[in-house]
Formats: structure tokens, sequence, C-alpha cells
């Protein structure tokens, strides 16, 4: 465990326990195994362009991956900026190259707070060249690491659900705007984009994105390998369930970052790294969890994974699909 400022940081690494519920109308996922492991200066606003296309001798097989538990901070952007920072440079310690947080981080996911009104969440919004997001261009760039963060978008007049992916150089990777199950005063994105980077390609969906099986199966049949998953909604069991499901169907990575729980799961649908939820709170918490550190979790959770050595097996579970069936619609 190490502590660090005022407040407790626990990173745990090569620590592993397992969840057990009961069998029930899990489906696919209750005959899957469910083990967890756990494993400045003023901002600029000057425009920033969009990272290139990697080079082939660029890529890397390897990569660890960091799932940053961030109790949200409603309402005060500089507060959650500050610890956004001190994580993101722990998990860079750690040995994390793609670091995910949760959605709307930056401003706590004020969205649901009784008698909140549109200016107050357009002020506490940013744009996507906004000072907040500018020191976290900075950050990313002086720790050499991908930065998948989760912020209110402000573009123009209108608000987005956003996760923004920053890359090495601090510019942007590519963004995506939550699709489906979109919160008060925001609009709904309209694409599934897929961004190349140095240890593969990645998509991204946000919170509810995930109960949509159309989704994660559009992006993995354009070439994701890995999917970061921002949230602040549902976690625990079912979640666990869905997100599991998910990866097993398409045989494909996921990083899930929320304000009470952190995974890691692999394209078996196990669930290789993760943090600990606190008995007694949230919903759908294990109803054994037989270890030591029952009363606490890390705040992140980092795992190296291995994208090359699961594409085969990506490609074999895409091979049996039948588009010809899918397109055909009932009289």
């Amino acid at each position: 465990m190490v502590r660090m400022t005022r407040e407790v940081v626990m990173f745990k690494t090569g620590h592993w326990m397992v969840r057990c519920w009961p069998l029930g109308a899990m489906l696919l996922v209750t005959l899957l195994p469910l083990t967890r492991g756990s494993s400045g200066p003023a901002a600029s606003t000057a425009a920033v362009a969009p990272a290139g296309p990697v080079h082939p001798a660029e890529r890397h097989e390897r990569v660890g991956v960091a799932a940053l538990v961030l109790p949200n901070i409603r309402g005060n952007k500089a507060q959650a900026l500050a610890r956004i920072e001190a994580y993101v440079r722990r998990a860079a310690d750690q040995g994390a190259k793609i670091v995910v947080t949760p959605e709307t981080c930056i401003d706590g996911y004020i969205c649901h707070q009784p008698g909140l009104t549109r200016e107050r969440m357009c002020a506490l919004a940013e744009p996507e060249m906004g000072p907040g997001i500018g020191r976290l261009r900075r950050l990313a760039r002086e720790l050499d690491l991908y930065l998948c963060i989760g912020f209110s978008e402000l573009a123009g007049e209108r608000l987005y659900n956003t996760a923004l992916l920053i890359g090495p150089d601090g510019k942007t990777v590519g963004k995506y705007r939550k699709t489906h199950g979109v919160e008060p005063f925001y609009e709904a994105g309209d694409a599934l984009p897929v961004f190349e980077t140095r240890y593969g390609k990645v998509g991204m969906m946000i919170c509810f994105d995930r109960q949509l099986p159309e989704i994660a199966r559009t992006m993995v049949a354009a070439g994701a390998e890995l999917i970061l998953v921002p949230s602040n909604g549902m976690w625990g069991r079912m979640n666990d369930a869905l997100l599991r499901t998910r990866c097993y169907e398409n045989g494909v990575f996921l990083v899930f970052a929320h304000p009470r729980d952190g995974l890691v799961i692999d394209p078996g649908g196990r669930i290789i790294a993760a943090n600990m939820s606190i008995p007694g709170q949230g919903v759908g918490l294990p109803t054994n969890t037989d270890t030591e550190d029952a009363g606490g979790w890390p705040e992140a959770v980092v795992r190296e994974i291995d994208l090359v050595a699961w594409r085969q097996i990506q490609g074999n579970m895409l091979q049996h699909r039948r588009q010809d069936l899918y397109r055909q619609r009932a009289n």
C-alpha cells in the first residue's frame, strides 16, 4: 500500500482474489471463471493537431493498462484535476501506458444533481481545447502515455458526454461521444470510431453503452483489440457479467473505470485484474469475498496485457459470423 499526500491512494499488483456468486440468469457468463486479480502551470488553449498514424516500427506487443477508481468531486474542477493528475502519475509509476478515468470525472458526474441548470452545466463543461484538458495533454506528454479522460464536452452550444483519448505526444488520438442512455443536458453522439495506437486499435464506449451488444461488435468488426470504458453508473455483479460477455463474444480486451470499481477483462471473458468493493455499499456486491482487504479498495487497477497473443482468438471468433442472415428482416 502506498500513501500519498493527504488521502490514501492504494495501488496493488500481483495480488489475487476470487469472487464467487450463485448460478442464475447470467446465460453465457455463468460458464466462465470469475476471477478478479489486482494486480501546474497555466494551461494553453492553442489548437492541438490530431495525432498522426502510428508507424509499424513503433508498435509494441505488451502494454500496461490502468483503470483509475476516482471518487467523484462534484462541481470543483480544480480539485478534480489535481486528483486526476496524482492518480495518473501513480499509475504511470506502476508501469501503465494506457490509463482510463471514470465518466465525466472532471465535473464529478454532476448531471443528475437536483436543481442543476444548463448554465451551471455549461460552466463546468470543458471544450476539447480547454484549459483543463490542456493540463492533461501536458501530463500525457510528460509521462509518455495514452490517457482516456471522461469529461463533459462543450462544443459550441452543445454538450456531450465524451471520452477523449490523448496520445503520448499530448495530441488528440480520437474521441467518442456517448451514443446510448444519454443523461440530462447532453446530446447523443452518432459515431463508433476505432483509433490506432502504439499498442493496437482501440475503441471507447461510455457506461450504458456496454448494455448494447452492437456497440462493442461494431468496434471489433472495425478492428478494435481493446475497448476503454469510462463509467459512473452501474457497477458490481451485473456490470461484471455484461462486460465479460462483451469481451467473450467479441474476443477483445476491456478496461473499465468507475468511481467505485475498476476492471481489466481479457478476450476470454475473465476478469484478470480488479479492485475490491466496500461491503454493504453500492449495488451488486459479491456474496463471497475471501480477502483480508474486504474493507477497502485500491484506487487504481494496473495490469500488463498482451494484445498480440489474442489476435488469433479474435479472428477465430468473428469468422463464424453470417452477415447475410443478420441483414434479413422479418416480413
